[in-house]
């Protein structure tokens, strides 16, 4: 294949080593859903596997993918699970959101036999999923105890650590007032996620991790994947010609552009177009004309490139999110209809 995505092991294992120094020996969830926010859910499961205590991911589809490669390590769905009988089949845990969702748990998990592993889901704040209510989250202990289950965690989520930090406490507060509901006897999971929450809130047995794992939100971090491909055809371009569709790029003088086998359906996203540059043998070319759905082109004028020259696109997701007002997230998960190999490193 001309194009791949290049995961960098040792920088992943870097960040996992700093995550586990900053949280203090607390447990690590990976999150892994949405194919590894891009990277590849099963490449970095496979390199993950033995190395945190929980995977977290959003389907049981995904929560399959990873059993299948790691049989011991906890997978929790996080989200409403729309086939609860594989996932108390496979040994998948699932979160509870509601009265009714536990309801419905349960009677899957009698008819086939089987305690589930649940993990309550207060809503602290994020306004997303799970219960805020006391009367609701005394009503869920109760069917639990009658059902004799005790549950396996018990988390929220952190909406704003990186913008609001007087709302980021008032939702430990009220998570807090919840954990303490819960029966003494019962030794319940408490974990937490939410961009920073590694940072800004000690104290709690696990902690569920995506950014930091792949590189983004600490400047002691490093970014896993890259992404590369080649130039496979070379065209030559007079003065006042158009480049690409709806004249998005006129050429000055007669210049020489490469093609590069990738576009906006690869999540090379169309708003990059005129703005994206890459680098050929160390130097930088800039994009011209507006990016297409299968490919897109580089001026290589005065630069000595052949076709199948290698091209480095992106090093790191932070380089678009200016041109793309967005975040490094949505850029990562764009990759996941990459046409190309996935490669580790």
């Amino acid at each position: 294949m001309f194009s791949k995505i290049i995961l960098n092991s040792k920088n992943l294992q870097h960040n996992l080593d700093f995550v586990k120094t900053q949280s203090h020996n607390a447990k690590v969830c990976a999150m892994v859903k949405a194919n590894a926010y891009g990277h590849g859910l099963k490449e970095i499961v496979k390199l993950l596997s033995g190395h945190v205590h929980a995977f977290g991911v959003v389907n049981i589809e995904e929560a399959l993918t990873v059993r299948k490669i790691d049989k011991k390590a906890m997978v929790i769905i996080f989200g409403v699970c729309e086939n609860i009988e594989f996932a108390l089949k496979n040994n998948i845990s699932l979160a509870v959101v509601s009265l009714d969702n536990l309801k419905e748990i349960l009677k899957v998990a009698k008819n086939f036999k089987i305690k589930p592993k649940l993990h309550l889901n207060i809503n602290s704040g994020m306004n997303r999923f799970g219960i805020n209510d006391i009367k609701e989250f005394d009503k869920i202990i109760s069917l639990l105890k009658k059902n004799d289950i005790v549950l396996e965690g018990i988390f929220t989520h952190f909406s704003s650590l990186t913008t609001d930090d007087s709302y980021s406490f008032r939702q430990k507060k009220i998570f807090d007032s919840f954990v303490l509901r819960l029966p003494e006897k019962w030794k319940v999971l408490v974990h937490v996620g939410g961009g920073n929450s590694l940072l800004k809130m000690r104290g709690y047995e696990m902690y569920r991790i995506g950014m930091f794992l792949y590189g983004y939100g600490n400047e002691n971090l490093k970014p896993v994947l890259s992404v590369h491909s080649k130039v496979v055809d070379l065209q030559k371009v007079k003065g006042n010609e158009h480049v690409g569709y709806m004249s998005a790029y006129t050429a000055k003088n007669d210049m020489q552009i490469g093609v590069i086998p990738l576009g906006y359906d690869d999540g090379i996203k169309r708003g990059l177009s005129n703005k994206l540059k890459v680098k050929i043998n160390g130097k930088t070319c800039k994009n011209v004309g507006n990016i297409c759905m299968d490919s897109f082109m580089i001026d290589i004028t005065g630069l000595k490139v052949k076709a199948s020259e290698e091209v480095e696109i992106l090093s790191s997701a932070s380089d678009w999110c200016e041109f793309l007002k967005t975040t490094e997230y949505e850029i990562l998960v764009n990759f996941n209809g990459f046409r190309g190999e996935r490669i580790i490193q």
